[in-house]
């Protein structure tokens, strides 16, 4: 579910989840509740930035090229394994990249548009995560939540290298400066991480209109619930608008459930880790 908030004008943000196996990308009941295919689903939330309607260009540019470049390279490879899935799940974020990178460049009008990017893709029990600027993915599991990405903005960009970061980042005005977008270069570094599931987990994609206004405990208590997950989208977003609404809210909430995964277990932790093809090749 995305709002436009209490502030902007136009929503810039957008949003889709594609099952990978038949290609279906649109809100249908079919697409809302179901079994994941043997290529996997994605869930992707992107954020337009560039001022004015380019912003939403982009974002609307990413949500459809690339999930429809990852299904159609899924398609054309004889064995998926989950080195070659997150090849094709960043090849397809850098597709974006260059489609909006190339329209922005041919339209003076969209100079400097661009977008986040994060695609969460389900692939058997993994979630692979494909990163681009701070729009973000969360898991709930027992009681607690997990952020899995890591914002790419320019005050942990200071953090990474050891330089001096401000005591209270909420109020530095440049927390929201990103190291990187999708379009804005013709190149772009995608992050991917990656975790296992579990039976009963619970994972929220949303851009920063939503963590900003609503805090962690406030997302936790609200996605621990056992009602319906479009109810929570729209008390999510109202949260947001009740803090402010100072930006367009977007949120993707997904439970897993079935045989498939490992079962709940009260003494597991969340496991986060950047992706390695290592920790994926068949052992002697």
């Amino acid at each position: 579910m995305s709002d436009v908030g209490r502030v902007r004008k136009n929503n810039e943000d957008n949003f889709v989840v594609c099952n990978l196996t038949t290609g279906e990308a649109t809100l249908t009941p079919a697409l809302c509740n179901h079994e994941l295919g043997p290529r996997g689903t994605l869930f992707l939330v992107a954020d337009g930035m560039g001022g004015e309607a380019s912003g939403e260009v982009a974002s609307q540019i990413c949500v459809t090229a690339a999930p429809k470049r990852l299904y159609e390279n899924l398609k054309s490879v004889p064995t998926i394994r989950e080195t070659n899935f997150v090849l094709l799940l960043r090849e397809a974020v850098e597709f974006a990249n260059q489609i909006i990178f190339q329209k922005a460049q041919g339209d003076p009008n969209l100079r400097g548009m661009g977008c986040t990017a994060t695609a969460a893709a389900l692939f058997g029990p993994h979630l692979f995560i494909a990163q681009v600027g701070d729009s973000r993915a969360y898991l709930v599991r027992n009681q607690q939540i997990v952020q899995l990405t890591r914002d790419q903005t320019y005050l942990n960009y200071l953090a990474e290298i050891g330089a001096e970061v401000p005591e209270d980042p909420e109020k530095d005005s440049r927390r929201s400066i990103l190291t990187q977008a999708v379009g804005s270069s013709e190149s772009v570094d995608v992050k991917v991480t990656y975790t296992k599931m579990r039976q009963g987990d619970a994972l929220l994609l949303c851009s920063d209109g939503l963590y900003n206004m609503v805090k962690s405990p406030e997302l936790l208590a609200e996605l621990v619930k056992n009602g319906p997950l479009p109810e929570m989208c729209r008390t999510l977003i109202g949260h947001a608008n009740a803090g402010g609404g100072a930006d367009n809210i977007t949120a993707i909430v997904a439970k897993l459930q079935g045989a498939g995964l490992a079962p709940q277990d009260a003494a597991a932790g969340v496991e986060s880790r950047e992706f390695r093809e290592e920790d994926f090749q068949p052992r002697p």
